[in-house]
């Protein structure tokens, strides 16, 4: 979600609060109050909100998917961040929105393959052409990069090797 909070001042978690008040039994409104709360880093509020929306509706895993991502942002929680998404993907192995957030687990757990089949399998499920682009990008960009590496030999930079990396302590 793109929003700007900044410039209004406070009037979208204002207008957001007017939605759960008028339709609290949505939980589109609690899922885009969640997104909206997580761009804004207040990571908690908007764990609270996801878990609202997967209470109203338990069996769309988008929201699940949502909690994995901001397991990923808020704790850098690879590990539990995928045993959400697997989870998901049990109850709903057709959602390519859960397949394409595996598949970008799988990439910085290292583990390509396994992030290629779950967009070569997204692909097949897409709904739309912006979505079908986008995915097809990761998959394309991932299949280059792995095949670059294994042609020279090198290995692929994870967010792992990264740590440290700006440090700008003398040795």
């Amino acid at each position: 979600a793109v929003v700007s909070t900044q410039s209004t001042g406070g009037e979208v978690f204002s207008n957001l609060d007017t939605m759960v008040t008028k339709f609290p039994s949505c939980a589109d409104v609690f899922s885009l109050y969640g997104q909206i709360l997580q761009d804004q880093r207040q990571f908690v509020q908007a764990e609270e909100k996801f878990r609202r929306a997967e209470e109203l509706a338990p069996h769309n895993v988008t929201y699940k998917a949502h909690r994995a991502t901001l397991k990923m942002m808020a704790e850098n929680n690879f590990d539990g961040a995928l045993v959400l998404l697997r989870e998901a993907i049990e109850q709903d192995p057709k959602c390519d929105f859960v397949l394409e957030n595996l598949g970008m687990i799988y990439i910085q757990k290292q583990q390509y393959k396994e992030a290629l089949e779950c967009f070569e399998q997204a692909l097949e499920l897409v709904k739309t052409e912006g979505e079908a682009a986008h995915v097809s990008a990761l998959h394309i960009g991932l299949k280059c990069q792995w095949e670059v590496c294994e042609e020279y030999g090198v290995k692929p930079v994870s967010i792992n090797d990264l740590q440290g990396f700006g440090d700008m302590t003398p040795c």
